[in-house]
């Protein structure tokens, strides 16, 4: 089958909804699940956390994977671990062994996002690659919307394993159509194996890092508390139109597909600044008592998110001159453990401080996400590089140089 464009965004969509739509389900049956299992909502929360946490450790292991036998080999093999657990987990006996199958699944799950972001930049060109990126984004909005809101009703008639079951067949089905469409890619450079660590020492590199991180985890945070003040007094909604909540993840979806073209007209530190602040504004605007208002902010909060997150993952990608998939990897690590960590901390947030302390936590982090977007948008050229990587690097213009003179002589 010829590589085509189109064939990497579908591969790009059966990831990204996949991936998501399992990833964050648990969010919207966290009350529930803290009425059947008997922990409190920062506990409930683990079935999210440990899955962000194992995706988080194992993104760079299945990068590792892809320089020894290719993207596509371990793409596969991360989609059949995906596709396995995400059927198997939902019927694990206790709440304990549950958190630790949603780690498994989360190792499983990691090779996908680690991995797929890559394929663009294999076989389209560099402007239309970053379409494709904020095309992934997208997807990923939608099966994060998508997850939550198909188990809750379920979870409302059938109990809320029944509801994580039926997702993931839906999940295994998607994982099959992602191996089939998958290109076949050629094993990369050995050295890239061998200098990842470079990415490591480029201060803007660690920035964008950390950016990743920080939105995710004040997104999480939001997400994952919002339904138990929903449930209180005044609102005392149910389950169901709790879930539409997550109706604001279509803001993600627009936010991610019009990122591309906000930098092309404003640049990137500006849009990287304006998605922090938006993560600051949303979280503040949710303070308010009318249900509007908290749905309004709950918007602003999500595009914020899903633009930074867009703009800084395809700096990423871009900046990265070797070890690419290494360099989305350590991403990766960063965006899943702060939803991992941060999402946890929130928990205590809300049992100890209600939503005044979670809201202050949010805003604290987008303050940190924005004090970093000067460095990350600030240096013109990746570091780590060796002397001789960047002298041979040299070497081709100064030999194209001397043959123009030379063809000017003449």
């Amino acid at each position: 089958m010829q590589v085509t464009e189109r064939r990497v965004a579908v591969t790009l969509w059966c990831a990204g909804l996949a991936v998501f739509s399992v990833m964050y389900a648990p969010q919207g049956l966290l009350t529930e699940i803290c009425r059947d299992t008997g922990v409190d909502a920062s506990r409930a929360s683990l079935l999210v956390s440990a899955a962000t946490l194992g995706l988080a450790v194992s993104v760079l292991g299945w990068a590792k994977l892809a320089n020894r036998f290719g993207t596509s080999v371990p793409l596969r093999v991360a989609g059949v671990g995906a596709a396995v657990t995400s059927v198997a987990v939902p019927w694990l006996p206790s709440f304990e062994a549950m958190v630790a199958g949603r780690l498994v699944q989360g190792v499983a799950l990691g090779g996908i996002p680690a991995l797929v972001m890559a394929l663009p930049h294999q076989f389209v060109p560099a402007k239309r690659a970053a379409v494709l990126g904020g095309s992934y984004i997208a997807a990923t909005s939608l099966g994060g919307l998508s997850g939550r809101l198909l188990v809750v009703p379920i979870a409302e008639q059938w109990g809320w394993r029944t509801a994580l079951f039926l997702l993931g067949c839906l999940v295994a089905a998607l994982m099959a159509a992602l191996s089939v469409m998958t290109p076949p890619t050629p094993r990369a450079a050995r050295a890239d194996g061998q200098r990842h660590h470079g990415h490591l020492r480029d201060p803007a590199m660690l920035c964008l890092f950390g950016i990743g991180g920080l939105l995710i985890g004040g997104m999480v945070v939001v997400f994952n508390y919002l339904p138990f003040r929903l449930e209180e007094r005044p609102y005392l909604l149910s389950p169901t139109v709790i879930s539409l909540i997550f109706l604001a993840y279509l803001a993600g979806t627009v936010g991610s597909r019009v990122s591309g073209l906000l930098t092309g007209r404003a640049g990137r530190r500006p849009v990287l600044v304006a998605a922090c602040v938006l993560m600051g504004v949303g979280a503040l605007i949710t303070l308010a008592g009318p249900l509007p208002l908290i749905l309004t902010g709950v918007v602003v909060l999500t595009a914020g998110l899903f633009v930074g997150h867009a703009v800084a993952s395809s700096m990423v990608a871009e900046r990265a001159r070797h070890a690419r998939n290494q360099a989305m990897a350590l991403y990766n690590i960063s965006y899943y453990a702060g939803s991992s960590v941060f999402g946890f901390v929130g928990g205590l947030a809300w049992v100890h401080g209600h939503w005044t302390t979670v809201v202050a936590f949010v805003v604290a982090l987008g303050v940190a996400a924005g004090a970093l977007v000067g460095k990350a948008t600030g240096a013109s050229r990746p570091m780590g590089l060796s002397r001789s990587t960047r002298s041979n690097r040299r070497a081709p213009r100064r030999e194209t140089g001397a043959v123009s003179r030379r063809c000017r002589t003449v």
